[in-house]
């Protein structure tokens, strides 16, 4: 009777594995809106089966769990097949082969918790680098502004809570054109992380727009010494320039913008543009 209730219920369960496998493969082909949570994993057609999973293939109901007939006492003196050794038929041996496999997995695991770990700054440092690596190689216009926002939006992190929240309220007032909160919150905002280099180029920002251009000039020159690959920011200095008459230093300002960020049409024609203006001049 024990042996039909075993293989009734091994049955169940290979039903629902029968049902679950083929949903979770279609699964795997759908388009997901923005992507799995990167700790997520969903298996692909060539994914085996876990460890200690069973397939239909691979049991045998006409032999119990240590894979021996139904109702005959275990072979102990059976001799290894051909091609590989014999299960092992001892208890003890065999929890104690777990417990060590156990043991072992969970020292390797302890082992890389305790590992060293980059700091966040140099983890940073690197993702930028890879980034601009990329925006500097690519040719497609669409293709380099998600790189331009993904640089952008690693600018616009600190390790601080309080700066974030600063910074967010900051952009919303000036949104809103209310610039003179704008600058009392980016004021704070640069004495609080003076290190932050796009705290400096948001102020900047707003200085232009609020048409304190030597202010903003200054600001820019801090984020440059931040951050000298600042393409917005090197924009912005060329803006200022050519509003000042300086085409000739304009024009050097932009063409090192799109040294690091190649793949601007609009710059490229005003580049093109001013070019053909300072060259007549010296001519």
């Amino acid at each position: 009777m024990r042996r039909w209730l075993f293989i009734s219920a091994r049955l169940a369960q290979l039903a629902v594995a029968g049902l679950i496998a083929p949903a979770m493969a279609g699964a795997d082909k759908q388009q997901w809106p923005g992507g799995l949570p990167n700790d997520w994993r969903v298996l692909g057609d060539d994914a085996g089966p876990s460890p200690g999973d069973q397939t239909p293939g691979q049991f045998d109901f006409r032999r119990d769990e240590r894979g021996q007939p139904f109702g005959q006492a275990p072979n102990l003196t059976q001799r290894p097949a051909p091609g590989g050794p014999a299960k092992s038929t001892d208890p003890v041996k065999d929890a104690a082969a777990a417990k060590a496999a156990r043991d072992s997995a969970r020292a390797e695991e302890l082992k890389k918790a305790l590992a060293p770990r980059p700091e966040p700054a140099a983890l940073r440092q690197r993702a930028l680098d890879e980034l601009f690596k990329h925006l500097g190689a690519a040719a497609d216009p669409e293709e380099a502004k998600g790189f331009a926002d993904a640089i952008q939006h690693i600018w616009l992190q600190s390790q601080s809570d309080t700066a974030n929240l600063i910074m967010q309220r900051a952009m919303l007032a000036s949104r809103m054109r209310n610039y003179p909160l704008a600058l009392t919150l980016l004021d704070r905002l640069v004495a609080l992380e003076p290190n932050w280099a796009e705290a400096w180029n948001q102020r900047a920002t707003v200085r232009f727009l609020a048409e304190d251009f030597d202010g903003s000039m200054a600001d820019i020159d801090k984020v440059l010494k931040l951050e000298p690959r600042h393409f917005g920011a090197l924009t912005g200095m060329g803006v200022i320039l050519q509003r000042e008459g300086l085409d000739k230093r304009a024009l050097e300002v932009f063409n090192k913008a799109l040294e690091i960020y190649p793949a601007q049409p609009d710059l490229k024609d005003s580049v093109d543009k001013l070019t053909l203006d300072v060259n007549g001049r010296d001519i």
